[in-house]
């Protein structure tokens, strides 16, 4: 069975079989394909995203003013994954199951992985890449997960999972970290891709881990387990009380806590140390929360399904402001980029916005499918 605790179907079960058609469609060479998201990436004055027309665009960060888009003759089937912008490069996997190094000034394509498709062989991409130490590490839906060389994409290894990799990978202390939906956490060697130790979490894990002191935050369906990093060994257990709280999102951890949202559109702030709830924020009419917490001060922001991005206090969870007034044109299935007091968010649509963080109030926006600025 695809959940172990939830009897009876709901959304989230009839999400997830439509994506598995979805996936099942796309690598048997259908004509439809699923919706993805991308998050933005910034890097110096430039804002990177994928779009929802499966395009990658580079943007004047200040501005929203368009410089380039790739491919230029044709897309790339769905993104979902963020891009990683590093050395020059921009790093993007597509649905189409290839990884790509794009050049970051120019646009133009360095190389792919593999240099032929094959989705049978090498399945759709969802998650965003890893970068460290020179080296790339992905996922993909024919439950391999990867290490190429950022260079040039050569392999250098590989590993076997049981079932697909959604989940983005986190690296610390010379290990990588990721979930897979085989209801397993893992911990191989980033040098080698020898397995340490796996977790099993209890349900299907879609949503990347957060590593930080020694602890591996993740979730899994309606609960988030805090796995020693060393060990594998669970520390504390969060349940919420209701099973559709999938925990999609990546959870964050300041101020001695762990925040994290759900699909049931709650946000939680548990104790580091125990797992024990300090407070819920809740919001009205419960949109998807897949959007982790970004964390300045004592401020969190975070997009959501109704789209909405909302800054709350988090010493108490409390509202300071969302975009109610005018929403944005599309839901926020992305994480927030914040960077000198804007947040750039792409949302599932055609548009990017760049907001002041102080207030929601809105400083540009990109229209993808026309390619110039728009006003909603």
């Amino acid at each position: 069975m695809l959940f172990v605790r939830s009897v009876n179907i709901n959304k989230f079960i009839v999400f997830v079989l439509a994506w598995v058609g979805l996936t099942v469609l796309t690598a048997c060479g259908g004509s439809a394909g699923a919706i993805g998201w991308s998050g933005a990436a910034l890097d110096a004055n430039a804002l990177f995203y994928g779009g929802n027309d499966a395009y990658l665009y580079k943007l004047d960060a200040a501005t929203g003013a368009f410089q380039w888009v790739f491919p230029k003759d044709k897309n790339l089937t769905t993104l979902y994954a963020t891009p990683v912008v590093a050395n020059g490069l921009v790093y993007v996997g597509g649905y189409d199951g290839v990884m790509r190094a794009i050049d970051a000034n120019s646009g133009d394509q360095r190389w792919q992985f593999p240099q032929t498709p094959n989705l049978a062989v090498y399945g759709p991409i969802v998650p965003t890449v890893l970068l460290v130490n020179n080296i790339i590490y992905y996922g993909d839906n024919t439950h391999n997960f990867y290490a190429l060389d950022a260079a040039t994409g050569t392999l250098k290894w590989k590993f076997q999972a049981q079932n697909k990799i959604w989940s983005s990978a986190v690296y610390d202390q010379g290990t990588i970290y990721f979930g897979v939906m085989d209801h397993k956490l893992y911990a191989l060697d980033a040098s080698t891709g020898a397995q340490k130790w796996t977790f099993t979490a209890g349900g299907l894990i879609a949503g990347t881990p957060r590593v930080q002191d020694g602890v591996v935050y993740v979730g899994a369906l309606n609960m988030l387990h805090a796995v020693d990093a060393a060990s594998g060994q669970l520390k504390w257990t969060f349940m919420a009380t209701d099973s559709n709280e999938w925990i999609w999102a990546q959870p964050t951890v300041a101020n001695n806590t762990v925040y994290i949202g759900t699909l049931a559109g709650n946000v939680y702030a548990l104790d580091v140390a125990t797992g024990n709830r300090l407070w819920t924020f809740p919001l009205a009419n419960r949109p998807e929360i897949r959007s982790a917490i970004v964390v300045d001060g004592d401020v969190g922001y975070f997009g959501a399904a109704d789209q909405n991005v909302y800054a709350i206090n988090l010493s108490n969870g409390q509202l300071k402001w969302k975009t109610a007034d005018k929403s944005l044109a599309g839901p926020i299935f992305t994480t927030p980029t914040l960077r000198d007091g804007i947040l750039y968010i792409p949302v599932q649509g055609h548009n990017v916005y760049a907001l002041n963080a102080m207030d929601g109030s809105r400083k540009w926006c990109f229209d993808g499918s026309a390619r110039h600025a728009c006003g909603n």
